[in-house]
């Protein structure tokens, strides 16, 4: 039976939106908090001198006997690195104009005079939050995953084609510091035979047992004196650490899941803490692919975080920005800016896994 009222005239639209609460948002990466991962120094901002003092060598003999004395020449050797910090900047611009009036949750000014400058406080903590968490992820990436030298796939590097370099060449970040490390025989490294898997499936098909293997050989294989202070940790991408669960339940091992923290477990290995880095995995998929394989999706570091710190002027600046609209072109500008840099100290003092 037809309607006696003909819609077939009218747009009829699904319902839409009203409000922020109503909206569904892509969840940010989950990250670990940066200073569980990394000690952080401030106050950095050229170049600056970071000297590292040797321990003595070897003394002790037996008394010579008849008042003389054993004389024995020690010194402490001093090397050195640098905290070489770069200036990370960026602008973001903001039209309230450009957004659709008919998208009725960014609500407009009725005001024709205040369309440009006048926004609702939860569009501009909107704009903050999306901000600060873009901000903690270009920290994550530059410091783990920068490489002064990087280069595209096809041109003699890893980094996905398509992808700025800019975004990665700054500077040497802690990865490319172990790389230089494990070439020089100074830190010790476990090879994950899967990375070199000749596809996304191959790399994939870790052996049961491969965390279980990881753990084990960077505890066996780092310098006895990283033990000294008891503030190893050891970081892993989330393959390892899945692989690590999926182990412990196959074994009936659940007793080893340590404790609980706010509602998460903790996970350990033989009493130092693992720290999973989503983000390290997410950076390898998102930037490190050459379409076939990933450039060695499974990694892990053994190390304290005192060892691998990150410099900046001022922590603050890892959260702040500079939000102002501009009356001359009627736009909402937010400014964003750090010094950067993250050094291996002491290479003896850590042991990878890749």
């Amino acid at each position: 039976m037809a309607s006696e009222i003909t819609l077939s005239a009218l747009t009829i639209n699904e319902q839409e939106a009203l409000s922020a609460n109503e909206a569904v948002f892509t969840k940010a990466l989950a990250k670990p908090e940066l200073n569980k991962a990394h000690a952080i120094s401030t106050g950095i901002q050229m170049k600056t001198q970071i000297p590292i003092f040797g321990r003595f060598g070897i003394m002790g003999m037996k008394s010579l006997g008849s008042c003389n004395v054993n004389d024995e020449v020690m010194a402490s050797v001093a090397s050195e690195r640098f905290w070489d910090p770069v200036l990370i900047n960026t602008r973001l611009t903001h039209c309230q104009e450009d957004i659709n009036q008919l998208f009725k949750m960014w609500k407009r000014n009725p005001d024709a005079l205040k369309t440009w400058d006048t926004m609702d406080p939860g569009q501009e903590e909107f704009l903050v939050d999306l901000t600060t968490d873009a901000i903690a992820e270009a920290i994550l990436r530059i410091t783990s995953f920068g490489d002064t030298g990087g280069l595209a796939v096809g041109s003699g590097g890893n980094i996905t084609v398509g992808t700025s370099i800019l975004y990665f060449t700054m500077i040497d970040g802690l990865w490319n510091q172990l790389f230089s490390a494990v070439a020089g025989l100074t830190t010790p490294r476990y090879s994950i035979t899967e990375n070199g898997g000749a596809s996304f499936t191959a790399q994939n098909s870790l052996a049961d047992d491969r965390a279980l293997k990881v753990f084990r050989n960077l505890y066996e294989d780092i310098d006895t004196r990283a033990f000294r202070d008891g503030k190893l940790v050891y970081q892993v991408t989330n393959s390892l650490l899945l692989n690590w669960q999926s182990f412990l339940e196959d074994k009936s091992l659940a007793y080893a899941l340590d404790r609980t923290e706010k509602g998460a477990t903790i996970y350990s290995y033989r009493g130092i803490p693992i720290i999973p880095r989503y983000d390290w995995t997410n950076n390898l998929k998102s930037y490190f692919s050459t379409g076939t394989v990933l450039y060695l999706p499974h990694r892990a570091l053994l190390s304290p975080i005192e060892n691998i710190p990150i410099g900046t002027s001022d922590e603050g600046n890892f959260h702040e920005m500079d939000m102002w609209y501009s009356k001359d072109d009627k736009k909402l500008y937010t400014d964003v800016a750090f010094y950067i840099d993250c050094k291996l100290i002491e290479d003896h003092m850590a042991a990878v896994a890749y």
